[in-house]
């Protein structure tokens, strides 16, 4: 695969990374009741925390649009976005006893570590082809 392709599919990668994170934080903010009633089947219980995350997922959306649209200038981004994936896998699977229903955050965390698997590898992949053309 060219450095080109790769390059083509990683930003469209972030790009992704980036709507889903501002279409859930959104649909969070927005739509609370329906959401949690949908993924728990239980009302929430504090809507300035849930309301609270669901902004902040929506405003890290924008930020990991970043490199999607620049990656030479928003390369170190793309690292970022790794590391916040990976730090929310781990919170994910240490409190999921904590919500109402735990598969629903076992299955958040399987896409979030999807999420920075797939921007690892691509990556890894870009800066190996780039390596080569040295």
């Amino acid at each position: 695969m060219k450095q080109n392709k790769i390059t083509l599919i990683l930003r469209g990668t972030l790009f992704l990374v980036g709507v889903h994170s501002l279409l859930l934080g959104g649909t969070i903010y927005f739509l609370t009741t329906p959401f949690y009633q949908f993924f728990f089947g239980v009302d929430p219980e504090n809507f300035f925390f849930v309301k609270q995350a669901g902004l902040f997922l929506f405003l890290m959306g924008f930020f990991y649009l970043l490199p999607a649209f620049n990656l030479e200038r928003f390369q170190p981004v793309a690292f970022l976005i790794v590391f916040s994936k990976v730090i929310a896998v781990i919170f994910l699977l240490l409190n999921a006893h904590l919500t109402p229903s735990a598969l629903m955050i076992y299955l958040a965390a399987l896409g979030d570590g999807a999420m920075a698997t797939a921007i690892i590898a691509l990556l890894i992949l870009r800066a190996r082809y780039a390596a080569k053309k040295l």
